[in-house]
């Protein structure tokens, strides 16, 4: 059963259960309303998502999708669980990027979701600490069960709904910017929409003793952004990306980052962009932005708010 006919049932259990508490004796056109009304707990995320397609296949596995976004999910009871969570999320996040910058895709983002890690390494070439991969308007992942497991407990999101936010993000300052966009800074900027800063900060700490005083060199961290073959340079590169983004916030905004996109998308060249946009050419913008190394104003690794004694669930202490 997909996920649609399941809510019908819902539904059609509850009419039922309604209609025999109406066969007790209420006559007056209030009561027969409040008995026949479906409880807002039974109404399922999936009305609000205005699908055009939700088929399920027990072989091929099940597609969702509507005008903004088409998920694949292999054939699993769990997946289809997963699924209706996964696109929840996913149209958070399209809607945060929308908001902020402007369409991830002229057509539909497309999300797939891989059977195992082995699947994932297959399609993608990536390994586990590699959650997602862009390839056109396709977004293909990890299982989805592994995304949800992992989970950013400061700011109380799964890595599932960071990483599409954050990869649609990209996705989106690709086409602004027809592709023009200087990599560490659509990395870092997309991180900053999706905000990542706790988790590609916890992600650099088992690294500190290897890091210590690394510094890229520009050609460096956009090489490492391209290629992420090694997990400890990648997650340094994408930290320093979010950082350099970081300090350019300091002196302009997310709305001159996404007007220097659209410059460059028009052909502007990328020193003239920098100059409208930032008020510098491009190689000044670098120098004044670019950490002196990896832990340049990284912070402390965050920690999730601990709970005082009078704001743990079931009790009140009046």
């Amino acid at each position: 059963m997909n996920a649609v006919r399941m809510t019908a049932a819902l539904c059609a259990l509850a009419l039922c259960a309604a209609a025999a508490a109406g066969c007790g004796g209420k006559s007056d056109k209030a009561g027969e309303d409040e008995a026949f009304r479906v409880p807002d707990t039974l109404l399922s995320p999936l009305q609000s998502f205005q699908l055009t397609r939700d088929d399920y296949h027990p072989v091929d596995g099940g597609v969702m999708a509507n005008d903004r976004i088409e998920l694949h999910y292999p054939p699993a009871q769990y997946a289809q669980y997963l699924a209706v969570e996964i696109f929840s999320e996913a149209m958070r996040g399209y809607a945060t990027v929308r908001e902020r910058i402007g369409r991830p895709s002229n057509a539909r983002v497309v999300i797939v979701g891989t059977k195992d890690l082995s699947e994932y390494r297959f399609l993608t070439r990536k390994e586990w600490w590699y959650y997602a991969v862009i390839e056109g308007d396709t977004i293909i992942c990890e299982p989805l069960d592994i995304m949800r497991k992992r989970f950013d407990s400061v700011t109380d999101r799964s890595i599932s709904e960071i990483g599409l936010a954050q990869r649609m993000a990209q996705m989106a300052l690709d086409l602004k910017s027809a592709g023009r966009i200087p990599v560490w800074l659509r990395e870092g900027a997309a991180s900053h929409i999706a905000n990542e800063r706790p988790v590609l900060r916890a992600q650099i700490e088992q690294f500190r003793k290897e890091l210590d005083g690394y510094r890229f060199e520009i050609e460096d961290l956009e090489h490492t952004l391209r290629v992420n073959e090694d997990m400890m340079l990648a997650r340094a590169a994408f930290f320093v990306s979010f950082r350099m983004v970081e300090r350019l916030l300091e002196r302009a905004t997310m709305e001159d980052i996404v007007a220097f996109a659209s410059r460059l998308g028009e052909g502007v060249p990328l020193d003239d962009a920098s100059r409208e946009s930032f008020g510098m050419p491009y190689d000044q913008l670098i120098a004044a932005v670019a950490p002196t190394h990896v832990f340049d104003g990284a912070g402390e690794v965050p920690r999730p708010p601990v709970m005082g004694v009078d704001d743990h669930d079931g009790h009140s202490h009046d």
